[in-house]
């Protein structure tokens, strides 16, 4: 059993002008920095999946903190992440973790570093990669270059990281969420497909 684990999500998804879809508030009024009705889908989904009496068999654990990008002026600029894990910690009965937004990854992932138990971490998709790997410190997480971006469609990954104890390396892992129609059934391509010429 690992010592420690930290689950790291994307928010779902927000307003999308291409398709006419705009942000709704908890209270259904409109709102350009929260979830469209598809993230509120999703959100309620994964309240359902990752809860403790979820009956579908996940390959994740059920968290015992949530952390979520907390909407500020200089930093993450939205109430997405928030919204999408807040029916999860409502589910379970925890209060949600707002301490840190957006461009505070060293930090937050020095906080991470430090625990035991199971963490899951809802953040904005430009963060990710630069969180993941802070968390890895001093090791190279080699699975995410450096120069890899989050792809912009996808809302539908959870990337796993683990460890047995503080003294050993972080396992890297991705997990589909196949929650809603159109959900990918293939993990994020890291890294650029090698060219055969």
């Amino acid at each position: 059993m690992p010592e420690a684990q930290i689950i790291l999500m994307r928010h779902a998804e927000k307003p999308d002008k291409d398709r006419n879809e705009i942000g709704l508030s908890p209270a259904g009024q409109p709102d350009e920095h929260a979830l469209s009705a598809r993230g509120w889908q999703r959100a309620g989904a994964l309240a359902l999946l990752l809860g403790r009496d979820s009956r579908v068999q996940v390959p994740l654990p059920t968290p015992d903190r949530i952390l979520a990008s907390a909407f500020r002026k200089n930093g993450g600029r939205s109430h997405r992440p928030e919204q999408t894990v807040q029916p999860l910690a409502d589910r379970l009965s925890l209060s949600l973790d707002l301490t840190w937004s957006l461009n505070q990854e060293q930090a937050l992932a020095s906080d991470l570093r430090r625990r035991t138990g199971v963490h899951l971490v809802c953040w904005q998709h430009d963060g990710l990669p630069a969180l993941a790997r802070a968390i890895a410190a001093p090791d190279d997480l080699t699975e995410i270059p450096e120069t890899w971006a989050w792809p912009s469609e996808r809302f539908d990954v959870f990337w796993l990281l683990s460890r047995a104890s503080a003294t050993t390396p972080w396992r890297f892992a991705q997990h589909c969420q196949c929650l809603l129609p159109g959900d990918a059934d293939r993990p994020l391509l890291l890294s650029p497909p090698v060219n055969d010429h």
